[in-house]
């Protein structure tokens, strides 16, 4: 099946979000996203899109354009799930400027966090701050992580804060267990995701504090009942050897004064030196039933996030932008996220009536870009991206070259009849 019927294939999913005109601009988006070389600001993508709309159509897209970038991540989450069972859920935030970058558009929003001798900065240090979701889909021989859904973030803002931002995105989505960093240790945070029903898997502070269920007393006495018993001395948990690794865990149920309910803490103590003392790696969750070796095993898969993060950034224009407004800016990165998703779930898609555009290897894409300096152990966004990028081209100008060959032919029949 050709490249360009497959990928509209895929896109033709989000067509019931758009009337006419927002649909073919839609497509012209993802389709620039993943086929543009130069810059994906919205004059390239509109350069490069060859699109019979006029210019200021794209930015109105963005702008005033009648569809939500929200109704837009959850029809690309429920399609997902359909194609993989197993997923969980994995939330971090992020800025979009680099080290050493000047970001377009920082002084539009006012930031009135950063005071220094009582004059407002009214800026963004380090650029816009987006709140990001991922659905890591777990498979027999891998894990593959989509970044479904990114909403941007204005500090102080009542309706655009931190809190609020991951509030609308875990009210809308099914629910699961979702990943955090050791950032987000925050009783507020964990009272919002646990009320919307969802489970979370955290990591600990290094002064994070735990306590064991109180022993109640042989007699009743006045007042409240204690909710915290003994605080809990890590080092003298009870570990044991488990098969993930050959790695020494402890586990037990606790509570935390961070979280409004019990929580199951595992820790990890390993020795680089004898002559060193033990480290200690702690997380918690609270889905009870999950077993150790899948917490364990959850949390490190969370660092696929941060390479979604840099692959969204580098090859699918995330931090590209060129458009003033909170609502255009939201749209724009909500686009670029949908993009890469469309480009990974071509190459990984088992168990779905959408049949892979490739099943080629590592070896294969290197080769068939010429690429022998660069080895990965698998294939990353970026190879994904260069690999649909050459096949569309050799298309293309076969497209091209057989026309030639065809109106040579119908040129010299003319020429013989005449």
């Amino acid at each position: 099946m050709e490249i360009l019927s497959i990928l509209y294939e895929v896109i033709g999913f989000f067509r019931p979000l758009f009337n006419v005109q927002g649909y073919a601009l839609f497509c012209s988006f993802i389709l620039g996203f993943i086929f543009h070389p130069g810059r994906k600001t919205v004059t390239g993508i509109y350069q490069a899109s060859d699109s019979p709309k006029r210019y200021w159509s794209f930015v109105k897209f963005l702008s005033r354009g009648k569809w939500d970038a929200d109704a837009v991540a959850i029809l690309l989450i429920q399609l997902l799930q359909s194609v993989f069972k197993k997923w969980v859920y994995v939330y971090d935030e992020t800025h979009a400027i680099k080290t050493g970058k000047s970001q377009f558009g920082l002084h539009f929003f006012r930031n009135h966090k950063y005071q220094k001798r009582n004059r407002n900065q009214s800026k963004f240090h380090w650029g816009h701050q987006f709140g990001a979701l991922g659905l890591l889909c777990l498979c027999t021989s891998q894990a593959i992580l989509f970044p479904v859904w990114v909403k941007m973030l204005i500090p102080g803002d009542v309706t655009l804060n931190s809190l609020a931002a991951l509030q609308t995105i875990l009210s809308h989505i099914p629910l699961g267990l979702i990943i955090l960093d050791r950032g987000f240790n925050n009783r507020k945070v964990f009272k919002v995701l646990l009320l919307c029903g969802h489970h979370l898997l955290c990591r600990a502070k290094s002064n994070a504090v735990f306590y064991h269920s109180p022993k109640q007393p042989k007699r009743p006495r006045r007042g409240r009942k204690r909710k915290y018993g003994k605080r809990v001395n890590i080092s003298r948990m009870r570990f044991r050897d488990i098969t993930v690794d050959g790695q020494t865990v402890a586990d037990a149920i606790v509570w935390t004064k961070m979280c409004p309910q019990a929580v199951r803490l595992v820790v990890k103590r390993t020795k680089p030196k004898k002559s060193r003392t033990y480290r200690y790696f702690i997380v918690y969750t609270t889905d009870l039933g999950l077993p150790v070796e899948d917490i364990l095993r959850y949390y490190r898969l969370r660092w696929e996030q941060e390479t979604a993060f840099r692959d969204t950034k580098q090859n699918f224009g995330f931090d590209e932008y060129q458009v003033s407004s909170h609502l255009s800016i939201s749209r724009f990165v909500q686009l670029s996220f949908v993009a890469a998703s469309i480009t990974q779930l071509l190459f990984d898609n088992p168990q779905s009536n959408l049949q892979p555009m490739v099943t080629v290897g590592v070896y294969e894409v290197c080769k068939t870009l010429d690429i022998h300096w660069y080895k990965p152990s698998r294939l990353t966004r970026g190879l994904m991206q260069a690999y649909i990028r050459y096949l569309w081209l050799r298309q293309l100008f076969s497209a091209e070259k057989l026309l030639f060959v065809n109106s040579q032919k119908n040129h010299g029949a003319l020429m013989k009849a005449a």
